[in-house]
């Protein structure tokens, strides 16, 4: 069953802004997982690396905001993206370490399918999110 479909389009511009007020690690410590914050701990020193890897994350979880509301109401750290070696698409899951309630409520009964695409200074993240 279909609980929600969700889509974000993110102008690379304005995730530069908000680095340039908050540095790239400010902002990766708001909206990264603990899993997705060790990922990004290994790109350090390379700006445009550390910037597709949260403008990824970014889109890819106001997405998933957008489809699983209202039934869920997760918070930034409660889902984490990450890219398995040798997949050909990001996945999007819970958090190991998000909050315990969304974990035991949700976790086995929705599945959530992502897709990003992007161009030159544009990102856009679609996430449908399925009951089982």
């Amino acid at each position: 069953m279909l609980v929600g479909v969700g889509v974000d389009l993110l102008h690379l511009a304005r995730l530069r802004s908000l680095c340039t007020r908050r540095t790239p690690d400010k902002l990766a410590r708001r909206i990264l997982a603990e899993v997705e914050l060790d990922d990004y701990s290994t790109l350090e020193g390379d700006r445009v690396q550390q910037e597709r890897f949260l403008a990824l994350r970014w889109a890819a979880k106001e997405a998933a905001y957008k489809a699983l509301y209202p039934a869920c109401s997760p918070t930034w750290k409660d889902l984490a993206v990450s890219k398995p070696p040798g997949s050909a698409k990001p996945l999007l899951a819970w958090a190991s370490d998000a909050h315990p309630a969304l974990l035991d409520v949700h976790s086995r009964s929705f599945k959530m399918h992502l897709s990003v695409s992007h161009d030159a200074d544009q990102l856009v993240a679609f996430v449908v999110v399925e009951r089982d």
